[in-house]
């Protein structure tokens, strides 16, 4: 088995942001392009199975620990918003299902599908640019940036970060993470946190006897905010989601 995971928001506002456009409306021809673009993955990973997830666009548990999650942001376009169905109705049309499950971010209920067919043994590939993803990483979770054509490795990620995925979270957790107006802890930047990471192995490990310098003293001050930014990077891979995967089998138009 091989499930391909749609970050399906991901794909369409990226189609819908590369053209000129009106925010008012989605012009059918970005529909018709991400069906398209949706089509040459299929073309390319030839799963067995295929799934596009998308936000519901409520307020989720993050939201709730954090109000200020995600607020320096963008508004999305409410046009997109309101033309989902449509692009839901043309994935469907190439023989990909959508779902969405209220009150989670899409990044949640992929992070629970990739964890729950690792288990099993079985191969999912998550389609989507956000790095979120790149803690999952497994032998059999692959993360698959689209539009730049590039599979995401264990090597990329520690060259890229200088820790390895199992402990980006934690990495995250003293830099903050600034696409998700996630603050961190001030003042420690990416190579303090690398060379924290590497000296400690763990957040928990840091926390528990931080170092006896100014570094140490601004982690033990803002040791929840640490904590709290841990929660908010880190994917839930248990939500019960309800659903067969056998609904999701492709069988190419």
């Amino acid at each position: 088995m091989h499930v391909l995971l749609i970050d399906g928001f991901n794909l369409v506002r990226r189609i819908f942001e590369a053209r000129p456009h009106d925010d008012n409306i989605v012009e059918p021809e970005v529909i018709e392009s991400a069906a398209h673009s949706l089509k040459r993955a299929m073309k390319e990973h030839k799963p067995s199975h295929a799934c596009c997830i998308f936000d519901s666009h409520e307020p989720t548990w993050r939201h709730e620990l954090y109000p200020q999650y995600k607020a320096n942001r963008k508004p999305t376009p409410s046009s997109l918003l309101r033309a989902i169905p449509d692009f839901e109705i043309a994935f469907d049309e190439i023989g990909v299902k959508s779902i969405c499950i209220p009150h989670y971010e899409a990044d949640d209920v992929i992070a629970t599908l990739a964890k729950g067919l690792s288990r099993k043994n079985a191969n999912a590939t998550i389609l989507s640019t956000d790095k979120n993803f790149l803690q999952l990483l497994d032998n059999q979770i692959k993360i698959y940036d689209h539009f730049k054509e590039k599979e995401y490795t264990k090597e990329w990620v520690l060259e890229k970060y200088g820790v390895a995925h199992e402990q980006l979270v934690d990495y995250w957790a003293l830099t903050g993470d600034s696409t998700n107006n996630i603050k961190g802890v001030p003042k420690v930047g990416p190579k303090t946190a690398q060379k924290l990471i590497a000296s400690y192995g763990s957040l928990d490990d840091l926390l528990k006897n931080p170092p006896k310098d100014l570094t140490g003293e601004r982690i033990t001050k803002y040791k929840n905010d640490a904590e709290d930014a841990r929660d908010l990077a880190q994917l839930k891979t248990d939500i019960t989601l309800g659903i067969n995967l056998n609904q999701f089998r492709y069988l190419p138009t």
